[in-house]
């Protein structure tokens, strides 16, 4: 009967030491997981900053001024280049806009018009590649009731004079670059007289245009 008891602790005390044996690596197994899991990262892997960076202000639909367009035609010219153009007093500028046809051509313009009380008025049509449906083009004005000439305009590819001379006087200067075309025209109110010679004036100021527009 002893023998028997002692056999019995006997086995007793070796299952008992297998049972530990197994939950020690079990708890050194779910240590050594756990030391990995909150270990830091590989210093060669970026971590993500948790905020999106700043957005592009580059979008071309964001606002401001596109490459290459032009400003409106009242920014171009003011009162004051029409007084020392054709010396004459003339209000603020009126902004408006029409579209033209001419040679089988047409398009639009962006306007601005100045008037001499009982004396003149004087408009300027300014128009882009955009306003040219058909493709961008220098129209030459059609002579119906006037006469029409090529001009010198510097910094101008092309320019035309196309005046009708009998009272009153009515004129348009057609300016054409790579870029843009503008009229000045001019209207003279029946009876009134002109000073000095409207063509070398229309010119000048076609100069102070051009300038203004970076041509």
């Amino acid at each position: 009967m002893l023998a028997a008891a002692l056999l019995a602790t006997s086995l007793l005390a070796a299952c008992s030491d297998d049972d530990g044996g197994d939950d020690g690596e079990e708890a050194a197994e779910t240590s050594e997981a756990t030391e990995e899991s909150s270990s830091p990262s590989d210093p060669d892997t970026p971590e993500p900053s948790g905020t999106a960076g700043p957005e592009s202000t580059d979008d071309p639909d964001g606002g401001g001024t596109t490459a290459g367009a032009l400003p409106a035609a009242c920014d171009v010219l003011t009162a004051d280049d029409i007084a020392a153009a054709y010396g004459v007093t003339v209000g603020p500028g009126s902004i408006g806009g029409g579209g033209h046809s001419e040679q089988d051509v047409e398009w639009q313009s962006d306007n601005c018009s100045w008037e001499a009380d009982d004396l003149v008025e004087v408009d300027f049509a300014l128009s882009g590649p955009d306003d040219f449906p058909a493709g961008f083009t220098c129209p030459e004005p059609l002579a119906i009731a006037s006469q029409v000439e090529p001009v010198e305009v510097p910094g101008a590819t092309r320019a035309f004079w196309d005046v009708d001379d009998s009272p009153p006087l009515e004129a348009v200067l057609r300016v054409c670059t790579d870029a843009f075309v503008f009229d000045i025209e001019l209207e003279y109110e029946d009876g009134a007289e002109h000073e000095g010679d409207p063509r070398q004036q229309s010119i000048g100021l076609a100069k102070t245009a051009l300038a203004a527009l970076g041509g």
